[in-house]
C-alpha cells in the first residue's frame, strides 16, 4: 500500500476499528476523543475532506499522519512504512476489534452476577469444538484450562466456558459466544521448567500461550510467563518481574488499539528495570490480529 492509497481510507473507519466513536456528528465533521494523547475533554474532528486536528495538540493532517502519530503515542515504531502497513492491517475487512459479552461480570457494581457452581475436566461437546476451532489439542488444553459451570444471577440461566484460574482465585471465562471473567480479575503466572530462568514471556490469554507452545516448543516451556487475561492487566504484571533477575521481555500483545496500549504499559516499565530488555513479538504476526490467529492460519491456512 502506497500513501496516496492509504490517504483515501476514511478515516472514521480506522477509528471505529479502535473502537474511538463520534461523541458529535454535523454535516461537515464529527468530534472524537484524541486517540494520539491524553486529554481532559473531546478535541480530535475529522471533516469531510478525510483530514483530522487535534486542537489539544495544535496538528493535524491526513490518514498517515494520524497512524504515525498513534503508532509514537503507544509507543511503536512510527515511520511512514510503518504507518502504512499498520493502515492496511487496520483497514482489512478480516482485521475485527473483539467484542466482549454485556454478560461479563463489571467490578464495583453491587454483588457479582456471575457464581461457580462447580468446576471440572473438560468434557462438554461444544467446548471440545471451540479448542478445535482454536487449533488446540485437549491433552493441552487440560494442562491449563478447567470447565467451569456458571450460573448468571441477572438471567437465571447456567451456562458452561472454559476456565482460567488467576493467581488471585477468580477466573477468566471464555465460550464460543461469551468472554468474561469471575472476580478478581489479574494474571495468571505459569513457572518454566527451568530453574530462576532469564527470559519471561508475557501474552494476552491463555489461547495464545497454548498456541506459542506448539508453535515454539521448549523455548516457551523454558521460560516462565505471564498470562494476563485481558490487555488491560498490563500493569499489573510489574510486580511479578520486577528485580526478579529477568534479562529479557518477550511481549506477545494483539495488533489493536488494546494491544498496543499494553505493549506501551509495559514498555514503559522496562525503561526504569535496568537490564530488562523487551522485545515486541507482534511483528511476527503483523498480518494476524493475535498469537492465536496466526497460529490457526498457520495450521489451516483456508481459514
Amino acid at each position: 500500500m502506497d500513501k496516496a492509497h492509504a490517504n483515501t481510507i476514511a478515516i472514521s473507519k480506522i477509528l471505529d476499528k479502535l473502537n474511538v466513536r463520534p461523541l458529535k456528528v454535523g454535516k461537515s465533521k464529527a468530534l472524537y476523543k484524541s486517540p494520539i494523547c491524553k486529554e481532559n475533554g473531546p478535541s480530535f474532528w475529522v471533516y469531510k475532506d478525510n483530514e483530522w486536528y487535534d486542537y489539544s495538540l495544535s496538528t493535524g493532517g491526513r490518514l498517515t499522519d494520524l497512524a504515525q502519530r498513534y503508532l509514537k503515542f503507544s509507543g511503536e515504531n512510527d515511520t511512514l512504512i510503518d504507518a502504512l502497513r499498520w493502515i492496511e492491517n487496520m483497514a482489512s475487512d478480516a482485521f475485527a476489534y473483539p467484542q466482549i459479552s454485556k454478560d461479563a461480570y463489571e467490578p464495583n457494581k453491587g454483588q457479582p452476577t456471575l457464581i461457580i457452581r462447580n468446576v471440572g475436566d473438560i468434557r462438554f461437546t461444544a467446548l471440545i469444538r471451540y479448542l478445535e476451532e482454536r487449533k488446540i489439542p485437549l491433552t493441552l488444553a487440560q494442562r491449563f484450562m478447567r470447565e467451569v459451570k456458571v450460573f448468571n444471577k441477572k438471567t437465571g440461566k447456567t451456562f458452561l466456558a472454559l476456565g482460567v484460574k488467576n493467581e488471585n482465585g477468580g477466573y477468566e471465562l471464555k465460550n464460543q459466544v461469551f468472554s468474561g471473567f469471575i472476580r478478581p480479575r489479574t494474571i495468571t503466572f505459569i513457572r518454566g521448567i527451568k530453574p530462576r530462568p532469564q527470559s519471561i514471556h508475557i501474552v494476552k490469554d491463555m489461547f495464545d500461550y497454548m498456541s506459542l507452545l506448539q508453535e515454539l516448543a521448549f523455548k516457551v516451556w523454558e521460560h516462565d510467563t505471564i498470562v494476563l487475561n485481558a490487555h488491560s492487566c498490563a500493569q499489573l504484571a510489574e510486580p511479578y518481574i520486577k528485580n526478579y533477575g529477568y534479562k529479557t521481555m518477550y511481549s506477545w500483545m494483539d495488533n489493536d488499539y488494546h494491544g498496543h496500549r499494553a505493549t506501551s504499559i509495559l514498555n514503559s516499565f522496562t525503561k526504569n528495570q535496568p537490564g530488562l530488555l523487551h522485545l515486541k513479538m507482534n511483528r511476527f504476526y503483523t498480518d494476524h490480529l493475535s498469537v492465536n490467529d496466526w497460529h490457526r492460519r498457520k495450521r489451516d491456512p483456508a481459514q
